[in-house]
């Protein structure tokens, strides 16, 4: 099971975990303080940006630190100073939750009618034993047909439902793509089309970072 898309969703498989390394992200020693880092930059906001973005980086796995490198930083804190990058996120995001729920809500009259044909058959078998309760000779043959009824509705079912959840981690991937291709051509770093599930997570983690910040951009 895979993460299908950047945003969480709870009702999909996750990615499985990957193996993280003991690298840092920075060299030992060098301590890097918001004066610092915004007398490099002409705009006062990008130095504070850059300075939450280390913070954050500092707990976070060491893997992950050792990709979100300071230059890459500062170039994610550059691109944040006019706000543009923070809507896009938000409306990525919007986009991405009603996509979610219209998947959901498919997915859900898909198991609703699984539940109706299991519920007339299972009627349909029960009255035919009723029926047949005087021919009780006839019941082993009767119940065994309805064995092989049921059985065959289950898997016509679970075949039904494999090709549901196929279609809709399909447009899922897709969804994927369209957020990728987006952030890329909004120049945001770490964002290209990929599949690479590392590169995935990183994407992931760069968005929870834009998003941490779009909730204190307003203290800046």
């Amino acid at each position: 099971t895979l993460v299908r898309f950047n945003f969480p969703c709870n009702w999909l498989p996750e990615r499985p975990g990957t193996e993280r390394g003991t690298m840092t992200a920075f060299p030992a020693g060098v301590v890097y303080t918001p004066l610092d880092l915004e007398s490099t930059d002409p705009d006062p906001r990008c130095g504070a940006y850059l300075s939450r973005l280390l913070a954050y980086c500092d707990t976070l796995p060491p893997a992950m630190q050792f990709r979100m490198t300071e230059p890459k930083l500062r170039e994610l804190a550059s691109c944040l100073v006019d706000g543009t990058v923070f809507e896009i996120v938000k409306e990525l995001e919007e986009i991405q939750q009603l996509n979610e729920r219209a998947l959901l809500n498919r997915r859900m009259k898909v198991v609703s009618v699984h539940k109706v044909q299991r519920g007339t058959l299972s009627k349909k078998h029960a009255e035919e034993v009723t029926g047949s309760a005087h021919k009780q000779h006839n019941l082993p043959l009767i119940k065994a047909r309805h064995r092989t009824e049921a059985d065959g509705l289950e898997k016509t079912l679970e075949e039904d439902m494999h090709s549901t959840d196929q279609k809709i981690i399909t447009e899922l991937d897709q969804l994927v793509v369209d957020q990728q291709t987006t952030l890329q051509q909004a120049a945001v770093p770490f964002f290209s089309v990929t599949k690479d599930t590392q590169d995935i997570e990183l994407q992931i983690c760069v968005l929870e970072l834009i998003q941490k910040l779009a909730q204190e951009k307003h203290t800046f």
